[in-house]
């Protein structure tokens, strides 16, 4: 399975045929890929590196694109602890297929 683009994101928020918030998904996407890496130790992006590029798995893939849409959708809430459920459930996936311990 490939990287989510801008176009799954939109699929998952129901937003197809809505272009007004391109800019803003693209950004959380970039952000919540980056994010999938950092915290699994894992390459998803830098193909040419082909001793550590993978394919994200399914589970990861849904976890992005959950922590884009909670990025979207708490993006001007500023109440304390809003997103943290959804937030920790996909830290939960990253942190489960981790190559390096989080202890």
């Amino acid at each position: 399975m490939a990287n989510p683009i801008l176009d799954d994101v939109k699929t998952h928020m129901n937003l197809d045929g809505i272009d007004d918030f391109d800019a803003l998904l693209s950004r959380l996407l970039v952000g919540a890929i980056a994010r999938a890496e950092n915290i699994t130790g894992r390459n998803f992006t830098n193909i040419a590196d082909l001793e550590t590029y993978e394919v994200m798995n399914p589970e990861i893939y849904k976890a992005v694109l959950m922590d884009v849409a909670t990025g979207f959708d708490s993006r001007q809430d500023n109440s304390e602890g809003m997103d943290n459920e959804a937030v920790n459930a996909s830290i939960y996936t990253y942190r489960q297929y981790s190559k390096r311990p989080i202890f």
